[in-house]
């Protein structure tokens, strides 16, 4: 098995994360994982970032190949209209389209042991237009240097459209991903 590594960007790399909260999470991480491939879930110590605790969630990757909330930041709760903690993704996730592409997103940070970035835009089925932006980075982490058995992961929503706050996993949206790049 290929050792697990984190994979910085090439010196004077401009990051693909915009948000602030985001990257200083993932810069987070990258300093947990510098000089020994991933980091454990034990590295990550929440006194080190409690300003972020709101939007980070913890995600077991089970061996069946399924994933389940451990733990929901209070940001991402309230986004989702609902706690889903203790939950599996497959089903809490609205729509057969977006649960298809968040469980992907998953697949792809597991299988490959890298950071993944992506955003996305919600569309608002009324007017056309967008109504809320989502940035997310995941984090893999590996207990045993074998396999990523959890994910950190720190969630951003932007609202263009207020209306759809506390309504992500209540109604399933179009979206479009504008961003997804390997970290």
């Amino acid at each position: 098995m290929p050792a697990l590594t984190a994979t910085p960007h090439a010196a004077g790399a401009v990051s693909p994360i915009t948000d602030a909260r985001v990257a200083a999470v993932f810069d987070y991480w990258m300093g947990k994982a510098a000089g020994r491939g991933l980091p454990r879930r034990r590295d990550i110590d929440p006194v080190d970032i409690p300003k972020l605790l709101p939007i980070l969630m913890l995600v077991d990757v089970l061996p069946s190949g399924r994933y389940r909330y451990r733990l929901i930041g209070t940001e991402n709760a309230d986004a989702f209209g609902m706690n889903a903690t203790g939950r599996y993704l497959d089903e809490v996730l609205p729509g057969l389209e977006y649960k298809t592409h968040v469980l992907a997103l998953y697949d792809e940070c597991v299988r490959l042991r890298r950071a993944l970035y992506s955003e996305s835009l919600f569309i608002s089925p009324q007017h056309g237009g967008p109504e809320r932006h989502i940035k997310v980075v995941f984090l893999p982490l590996s207990d045993d240097s074998e396999w990523v058995n959890q994910v950190l992961v720190a969630q951003v929503f932007l609202y263009i459209d207020h209306a759809m706050r506390q309504r992500h996993f209540l109604e399933a949206r179009p979206f479009n991903e504008i961003a997804h790049v390997l970290l």
